[in-house]
């Protein structure tokens, strides 16, 4: 649009010169061309730097979600790792399916009233399995059983 403006402009600055119009007409005329072209070349470079910093923008987000998408994997992972190594440390004492789950849900910091309420046990049962968990890990407590995986990873 700009430029349509422009060119009637130079269009219209033509036809006034060559009718030999007023100088202060011409003058003016030259004025509002020659700012019509500074807000052209202004509103051209202004769209050509929100155009590459867009791009920039653009690829620093796709490479912040890669470096997400690369941590969230390797917390898995981690994850994953630490529960096989709780896994395969069950085993070792020969915990039962059972005291596997009680143990995990101490791991994760449950009471054992939190824990009856998940299994749906009693609270009772669970102090009981809990003790075999215990004599199994030659450990004297649940805080004792939980560092001993917890200091592996510090």
């Amino acid at each position: 649009m700009l430029m349509l403006i422009i060119f009637f402009k130079l269009l219209d600055l033509y036809i006034d010169f060559s009718n030999a119009a007023e100088l202060h007409h011409l003058i003016q005329e030259i004025v509002l061309v020659a700012l019509s072209l500074i807000l052209f070349v202004y509103l051209i470079r202004d769209i050509t730097w929100s155009t590459k910093q867009a791009k920039l923008l653009s690829s620093q987000l796709n490479q912040s979600r890669q470096h997400a998408e690369q941590l969230s994997q390797a917390v898995i992972d981690s994850k994953k790792a630490f529960f096989n190594a709780i896994n395969s440390q069950f085993d070792v004492w020969q915990l039962s399916p059972r005291e596997k789950e009680i143990a995990l849900l101490m791991i994760k910091g449950l009471s054992n009233s939190e824990i009856a309420n998940v299994c749906d046990k009693s609270e009772k049962t669970v102090g009981h399995q809990a003790s075999a968990i215990y004599k199994k890990a030659n450990v004297q407590g649940r805080h004792e059983l939980a560092a001993l995986f917890f200091e592996e990873l510090l």
